[in-house]
């Protein structure tokens, strides 16, 4: 019950922002999942910024912060709502305060949206994807390795040490990543403060949302962009429901969320330019924003795309501005976190530098291998990479052009990089770093090159 009260706060308060974005010109069910998505994101920034202004666990004051925020957009809402009204004809002026209501809901809300049959067979299949997906949760309930090791050991030291919280990122717990931001347990933690306990049902249900919302924006997405029913089904299918990837979703990792808010750039991005919302573009930078506070390969892969889509707009000079103000401001707090509070990464050898473990062409040769060699033909795939390989020389020069050449140009560079730390790195051993890490990367870019090779594929302009 209390789960509930906060997804629905959330979802106030991302609808209403995003309705402030798009003046409801948005698919409606595209508007309710990008919604619930910029709540929860609101939590873990709400709350980090009262643990560093306070210090301490503060237990009403971020779901507080976020009601009132919530509130003054509302009013917000209705003032414009009043404005508007008073342009029209008097006989068409609601005569009481019930249809005054009525029509402001309406308005707001959906608009002139337009329930179609394949929006029912998209919303059918995300019901029958919740199945095995939460009986997977369950069986994950404590989550992976990372998940009770860094990210919900965070959350717990967050909302139960008080002023002492900071501990949590001491040297001594260098296995738990402490130099990786802190978005996933603070979204965990918004929702425990509600509570009033730490839950570990919490971090299993927000891992099922983030699961659902992943594949719904995927097929919605692709289903308003092109049109396509049953492909954008599979797409979903493709990205949420194969046995690895339920496993991945479930067990409460961070990568889950990296993977739904780069999905969700890039497709606010091809939105904007298809329905004409420039505005959209600020809710792209927003999610790289977020995006940037999960881990660190979120940042890198934040920057990147934020770079791409920079010089994409480099000719709008307005809308360029706004867009690096709505970045900036938006990864303020990983940019807290990296300078001022992060320690240092304990798990960091330069290779390059060191004379005991120095990285060499073996090193290398490895990495350069390993990916063709072991984990696009892994059974765990069950194949998908061959698809995805096909697909791309199907579609050939098209997925480099315009909006989807920005996103074939981000994925490209951030995989060079990660390559790139692979070698330099010489920290682990390669061939269990390798095959312990590549595949959560790759499962992160999932839904975005599912998303790129779908629109590569059908006859849309983007």
């Amino acid at each position: 019950m209390i789960y509930c009260l906060g997804f629905l706060i959330s979802l106030a308060a991302g609808f209403l922002t995003v309705r402030l974005l798009t003046a409801g010109r948005l698919n409606f069910i595209l508007h309710i999942l990008l919604a619930l998505e910029l709540g929860l994101g609101i939590n873990g920034l709400v709350t980090f910024y009262t643990q560093i202004l306070f210090n301490q666990f503060n237990r009403w004051l971020p779901i507080g912060i976020v009601i009132l925020g919530t509130s003054v957009l509302f009013f917000n809402l209705y003032k414009e709502f009043l404005k508007n009204s008073m342009k029209l004809p008097k006989k068409n002026k609601s005569s009481s305060k019930i249809k005054q209501l009525s029509s402001l809901t309406g308005w707001a809300f959906w608009a002139d949206f337009q329930f179609t049959p394949a929006q029912g067979w998209g919303l059918l299949a995300l019901a029958i994807l919740a199945i095995p997906l939460a009986i997977c949760a369950n069986y994950f309930y404590m989550g992976g390795w990372d998940a009770w090791s860094c990210w919900n050991l965070k959350a717990k030291f967050i909302f139960s040490s008080q002023e002492n919280w900071r501990d949590v990122l001491s040297p001594n717990f260098w296995r738990s990543n402490t130099h990786y931001p802190l978005l996933w347990p603070l979204i965990n933690v918004w929702f425990s403060d509600l509570a009033g306990n730490f839950d570990q049902t919490i971090p299993m249900l927000n891992s099922i949302t983030i699961t659902l919302l992943t594949a719904g924006i995927l097929l919605f997405g692709l289903l308003d962009l092109t049109a396509s029913l049953w492909a954008s089904i599979g797409a979903a299918i493709a990205v949420t429901a194969l046995p690895f990837g339920l496993i991945l979703y479930t067990s409460q990792y961070s990568d889950a969320l990296v993977g739904l808010f780069l999905l969700s750039a890039f497709l606010c991005l091809v939105l904007s330019e298809k329905h004409d919302i420039p505005k959209l573009k600020i809710l792209s930078m927003v999610f790289l924003g977020l995006m940037s506070f999960t881990k660190n390969e979120g940042l890198v892969l934040a920057a990147i795309a934020a770079m791409a889509i920079f010089w994409h707009e480099r000719n709008n000079k307005k809308q360029l501005k706004n867009l690096i103000i709505t970045f900036l401001i938006t990864a303020l707090p990983t940019i807290i976190f990296t300078l001022f509070i992060a320690p240092k990464n304990e798990a960091f050898i330069n290779g390059l530098l060191s004379a005991n473990k120095p990285t060499h062409w073996t090193r290398l040769a490895i990495i350069l291998m390993y990916p063709w060699r072991v984990e696009f033909i892994a059974s765990y795939w069950h194949g998908l990479w061959y698809l995805i390989f096909s697909g791309i020389i199907l579609a050939g020069r098209k997925l480099w052009k315009s909006i989807l050449g920005i996103i074939g140009l981000t994925l490209t560079l951030y995989i060079g990089i990660v390559m790139a730390n692979y070698a330099i790195n010489t920290f682990f051993e390669i061939g269990w770093w390798l095959s312990t890490t590549l595949s959560r990367i790759l499962f992160a870019l999932l839904p975005t090159i599912v998303l790129w090779l779908g629109l590569g594929l059908t006859l849309t302009a983007v």
